[in-house]
């Protein structure tokens, strides 16, 4: 227990007995029933609402905490095998991200999280520009319809086509579905649904990735 939350225990528990005490002095010098329970409901009724705040609460800091500490993900190292070419029809070979940090994105033109991310992605892009780290947006949507949607929007992310089966590895029931891979092309994060990409914590993660020398 720290010393500021037992600093807090002490005076709710000071706050409570100089309560109890008031209350049964009053219940001693005024015998009216009347009285007696407009003083108890008084003092108990908020009591009663602070303590039911305080339990929710805690178990919602409990429940958040839970989730932002997932459990650790299995040593997956990919082999960089996966088809895929740009919308000019260029191969796009996996291989040439090794030694780099890679921030792979699987992704549609009809899925609203997906699209919603995209400004946070090339934020994340721009913060890492400086350092080894590629990206590399991957649909299996025909060329057409890309090309239809990027049209209409300002997309500054590589973009590529998926040409066969996603890798075992990176399959998944919902997207988006982004993977962080070091350097090495071990999965060290992975994250289903839309995402601040952006968001300090992550940039300093990838960034950290980068930097850190090869093992």
């Amino acid at each position: 227990m720290t010393g500021k939350l037992r600093k807090r225990r002490a005076r709710l528990w000071f706050i409570l007995a100089v309560l109890a005490a008031v209350v049964g002095a009053v219940w001693i010098l005024i015998p009216v029933p009347f009285v007696r329970g407009v003083l108890v409901g008084l003092v108990l009724g908020p009591g009663a609402l602070l303590g039911g705040i305080a339990l929710i609460t805690r178990r919602l800091r409990k429940k958040f905490s839970a989730q932002l500490k997932p459990p650790p993900l299995p040593l997956v190292r990919w082999d960089f095998d996966m088809s895929a070419e740009d919308l000019d029809g260029n191969r796009l070979d996996f291989t040439d991200f090794s030694g780099q940090v890679l921030i792979l994105n699987f992704w549609a033109t009809w899925c609203a999280p997906c699209i919603a991310e995209m400004p946070s992605l090339t934020r994340l892009r721009e913060a890492t520009s400086d350092v080894d780290v590629v990206f590399a947006c991957v649909t299996r949507e025909p060329v057409a319809t890309v090309r239809e949607f990027l049209d209409k929007r300002s997309v500054d992310l590589p973009i590529y086509v998926l040409d066969g089966d996603v890798p075992k590895c990176f399959e998944s029931r919902a997207i988006p579905a982004t993977f962080v891979l070091d350097k090495k092309g071990t999965i060290v994060l992975r994250h289903f649904g839309a995402a601040a990409w952006d968001d300090e914590g992550v940039v300093g993660f990838v960034r950290g990735l980068a930097v850190a020398p090869e093992s």
